[in-house]
């Protein structure tokens, strides 16, 4: 059965960008921060630089008790697994596919059991998520990336969805020009430009005409992967109506 799941994974893996093995430690945490024996309701936490896409992770565990141990595991609150430990070394392979920003298996009251290995197979995708500056930053007019945000983001959904295949393809299209244009202004005006103002304004417009017929899909609504990349794309619109202050 190992050999069989971990067949499996090779298979689903082998487009991956890259595998952080947390025996070698990570993010300035060595390994004994990952792989330890958890009991009673302590946990183990993985936390990133920056939202990073995950394509899954695999666990290896052990039970230290007759009975079963249970454990959750959860990606940014979420929760997307749940674990049975019996008294040996099962292995786990669990499916995240979204882009996630803390990763964290717990184990539940009266449950005991050590984590001997802990895989995360990040995702070939080159796309981070959005985070705009802080409202001091934004007060200031200083030179702003949506355009650029706009453009990654569009090309993860076209790249997840087809969207340019889509029946709206000529709206995504015209999203698409107007963020290459303001991408071009922001690159050489500061913020408090009349001229980014007004490209600003077109960007958003298009992306309120866009909101509607995203929120209304259902191949989007279901996704976590799409959840990200949604709710960035509003970000961008609710940053850029926060420093011009226009309706």
């Amino acid at each position: 059965m190992k050999k069989l799941i971990l067949a499996l994974l090779l298979i689903t893996t082998t487009s991956f960008a890259g595998v952080i093995d947390l025996k070698d430690g990570f993010n300035g945490q060595s390994k004994r921060h990952f792989l330890k024996t958890l009991k009673d309701g302590k946990s183990v936490v993985v936390n990133f630089d920056r939202p990073t896409y995950v394509e899954s992770i695999l666990l290896s565990a052990t039970g230290k008790q007759r009975a079963y141990s249970f454990g959750k595991v959860f990606a940014d609150g979420d929760e997307i697994a749940t674990l049975g430990v019996p008294g040996r070394d099962p292995i786990y392979p669990v499916i995240v596919k979204g882009l996630v920003s803390q990763l964290t298996v717990y184990a539940t009251e009266g449950s005991k059991f050590k984590i001997d290995s802990f895989k995360i197979y990040t995702g070939n995708s080159g796309y981070r998520s959005y985070r705009p500056g802080s409202f001091n930053q934004s007060s200031k007019f200083n030179i702003s990336v949506w355009g650029e945000e706009t453009l990654a983001i569009l090309f993860e959904l076209d790249h997840l969805y087809d969207i340019s295949s889509s029946a709206d393809s000529e709206m995504f299209k015209d999203m698409k020009k107007a963020a290459m244009i303001l991408a071009a202004s922001e690159r050489v005006r500061e913020g408090q430009s009349l001229k980014t103002l007004r490209k600003a304004k077109k960007l958003v417009e298009i992306i309120n005409q866009a909101e509607v017929i995203l929120l209304n899909n259902d191949n989007l609504m279901f996704s976590f992967q799409a959840d990200r990349l949604l709710i960035d794309l509003l970000t961008v619109k609710e940053d850029i109506l926060e420093e011009y202050d226009f309706d």
